[in-house]
C-alpha cells in the first residue's frame, strides 16, 4: 500500500494495475481530464474513490470545478482554436531554468488516445 501525501490515506498498490494514480499529486495531475470525462473507466474510478477519501484533494477538485464553470460562463461557449489544449498542456509541463550560463529545459508530456470501433465498422488505417 502507498500513503497519500495529504492525509495518510492508504491506496492499494494493486488497485487498477493499468492506472498510475498513487498519490494526491497524481490525482491533481489528472483532475481536468476527470472533469472533462477524458479518462478511462478504471482511472476515473480510482480518482473518484480518492476524492471521496481525501478532503484536501476534494477541496482542490471543487476549486478546479468552479474555475471551469467560470471560464465556461465568461467565454460564452466559443470554440477554442485547434491545438490550444495541447499547447497549454506543454506549457504547464515544461520547466526552464538557467544557472551559471547553462540553460536547462525539461518537458513531461503524455498523450492518451481512445478509439472506439462501432459494430460493423471496418478498421481505419
Amino acid at each position: 500500500m502507498s500513503t497519500d501525501a495529504h492525509d495518510g490515506t492508504q491506496l492499494p498498490d494493486d488497485a487498477h494495475d493499468d492506472v498510475d494514480i498513487n498519490s494526491c499529486d497524481d490525482v491533481l495531475t489528472h483532475v481536468f481530464e476527470f472533469l472533462d470525462h477524458e479518462t478511462n473507466d478504471a482511472r476515473r474510478a480510482v480518482i473518484a474513490e480518492h476524492l471521496e477519501d481525501c478532503s484536501p484533494c476534494l477541496r482542490q477538485f471543487g476549486i478546479e470545478q468552479e474555475f471551469k464553470a467560470l471560464v465556461r460562463r465568461r467565454c460564452g461557449g466559443d470554440a477554442p482554436p485547434p491545438g490550444l489544449r495541447d499547447r497549454i498542456k506543454v506549457q504547464l509541463t515544461t520547466v526552464s531554468f538557467e544557472e551559471d550560463g547553462t540553460q536547462v529545459r525539461i518537458e513531461r508530456t503524455s498523450v492518451e488516445t481512445y478509439t472506439e470501433q462501432l459494430p460493423g465498422e471496418r478498421p481505419t488505417a
